[in-house]
């Protein structure tokens, strides 16, 4: 039946009522805090992989926690970059601001403490990202949190197996 004859015969569709669910048809603007949340664990991933970029250079090319560094690093810059394009998709503006985790870092002595000081903050992120996820609607943002969330759980795993190598 065509749309005419439906039309003369007084068919109508039902109401349609999505415009009560945000995001539904594409409408991703998201809540202040959750922009504000998005933009802290921006921040602190940019503060992370450049940290992490420093404390590999002050060491030999072929030492052990140089490899584990730059892994770790390399993690968290492609959480940064994977961050910020979610917060612009979503329509929001992403933070332009490092993290004051650089200088907390650096002012502490000696690798063993700074890196068991870099999984502190690691483990911050997880609790961020678990406290985060019910107020983040958007299936492809979930995702991202997710995969985040695993890959500092996993370099947090890889950090504590090297410190356990490590002699006092």
């Amino acid at each position: 039946m065509s749309s005419d004859d439906a039309s003369r015969r007084g068919l109508a569709s039902p109401p349609c009522y999505a415009a009560e669910f945000p995001g539904y048809f594409g409408d991703a603007s998201l809540a202040p805090e959750v922009v504000a949340r998005l933009n802290a664990l921006l921040e602190a991933e940019r503060a992370g992989a450049k940290v992490l970029r420093l404390l590999a250079r002050e060491l030999p090319d072929d030492a052990p926690a140089r490899a584990l560094l730059e892994s770790v690093c390399d993690d968290e810059g492609d959480n940064a970059v994977a961050l910020y394009r979610t917060i612009r998709r979503l329509g929001a503006e992403a933070s332009a601001v490092t993290g004051a985790f650089v200088e907390k870092t650096l002012a502490i002595e000696g690798l063993e403490a700074r890196l068991r000081f870099v999984n502190t903050g690691q483990q911050w992120v997880v609790r961020k990202i678990d406290e985060l996820l019910p107020l983040v609607h958007d299936g492809e943002a979930r995702a991202m949190l997710d995969a985040m969330r695993q890959s500092h759980r996993d370099n947090i795993a890889a950090c504590d197996a090297f410190l356990a190598t490590v002699h006092r």
